[in-house]
């Protein structure tokens, strides 16, 4: 080989080697550079699976605390004022069956009520009476009734009932009879007093005969009344006996603290209190407010009758204009002298009431 040819080999050969150190240096930074991302994308699978993401840890707190929906807002339903029960009481009065054995308007009664109800009725039947009764609850104007619908004589139950048409009307002067202002109010004071306390069948015919009987028919007008005054006494529904009394307490509980005649109608409904015979009152504290009117006659006329009809309040009822108490009820039987008989009936409408 030549000197020139050995130059030469000694040259490729240098630049082969050369090129090898290029390869290899080339190869090992791939594969560290390799490594090195193997490693960052193992810390980022480790990382992740060490703390999930925002979405996933949120799904799993999702999971381990159950959402809560909030309770719903109770409904509150508010007390009808006195102004809407009466008008309600009169409409249901009208939807009752007046020939039933027992009969309601707005108002279910439970299985309970009906049952003790209808003994009560039984009762007066299985003794050869005849007994209706109508019994309107004044917190909300519900009515039930036993044969309604039958006209019965009323005797004096009559009596309270005109003495209100009589001051509701403006046919007496509330005011000055309560005071007794003048001679004439004072002897009309003597004549209601005695009409309603003692049942004084004298000082009502007085009354009647001064008054007669259109401020009664005027202040029924509106009611849905189809029965009312045939001369002194007559005979009535118990529905309408019961439209009376609801007209009555609207007069005499209805009216604001501060109007003109609040303390002459208070007069007036005390002159109804503990009054004569009264089965009703009988059943009842005095705590509690009964305005009644008992009515009664022993075959005088071939005529019977014990009957009993007013008002009941509960002790320490008040505003009654705002929120209404009680209940208005209307008992007429043929029942005479069996006040154990009308007493046992009030005394078990009392329970259903309360417990409605």
């Amino acid at each position: 080989m030549t000197d020139a040819q050995l130059d030469n080999a000694i040259v490729r050969h240098a630049q082969s080697a050369s090129r090898w150190k290029t390869v290899c240096f080339s190869a090992l930074l791939v594969a560290a550079l390799s490594a090195a991302s193997m490693g960052v994308a193992a810390h980022q699978t480790s990382a992740s699976a060490a703390a999930p993401s925002a979405s996933a840890t949120a799904t799993m707190q999702s999971q381990a605390q159950p959402t809560v929906s909030p309770s719903p807002t109770p409904t509150i339903t508010p007390t009808p004022t006195l102004a809407q029960v009466i008008p309600a009481a009169f409409a249901n009065l009208s939807q009752l069956d007046g020939s039933s054995t027992l009969a309601s308007a707005g108002v279910e009664l439970n299985e309970m009520q009906r049952s003790q109800l209808m003994e009560r009725i039984e009762d007066f039947r299985a003794q050869g009476y005849q007994a209706s009764f109508v019994v309107v609850d004044m917190r909300t104007g519900a009515a039930i009734a036993s044969y309604g619908g039958m006209p019965m004589y009323t005797a004096s139950s009559i009596k309270a009932p005109y003495i209100v048409s009589l001051a509701q009307t403006g046919a007496v002067d509330i005011n000055a009879v309560a005071t007794s202002a003048t001679a004439d109010a004072a002897g009309l004071n003597q004549l209601i007093t005695q009409t309603l306390q003692v049942s004084d069948n004298d000082t009502y015919e007085a009354l009647y005969k001064r008054f007669g009987a259109a401020p009664t028919m005027q202040w029924l007008a509106g009611t849905g009344a189809t029965t009312g005054l045939n001369g002194y006494y007559g005979d009535v529904t118990a529905i309408d006996l019961a439209r009376m009394w609801v007209n009555s307490y609207d007069y005499l509980f209805g009216a604001s603290a501060d109007a003109a005649d609040a303390q002459e109608r208070t007069w007036l409904a005390q002159q109804m209190r503990s009054s004569l015979n009264s089965s009703i009152a009988a059943v009842h504290g005095e705590g509690e407010i009964v305005a009644s009117k008992a009515g009664w006659i022993y075959g005088e006329g071939n005529l019977y009758a014990y009957n009993d009809a007013g008002i009941v309040i509960p002790a320490g009822s008040m505003q009654l204009s705002e929120k209404p108490q009680g209940y208005v009820l209307s008992m007429l039987t043929n029942a005479c002298a069996r006040d154990d008989l009308l007493t046992a009936l009030a005394q078990t409408v009392d329970d259903a009431m309360r417990a409605a």
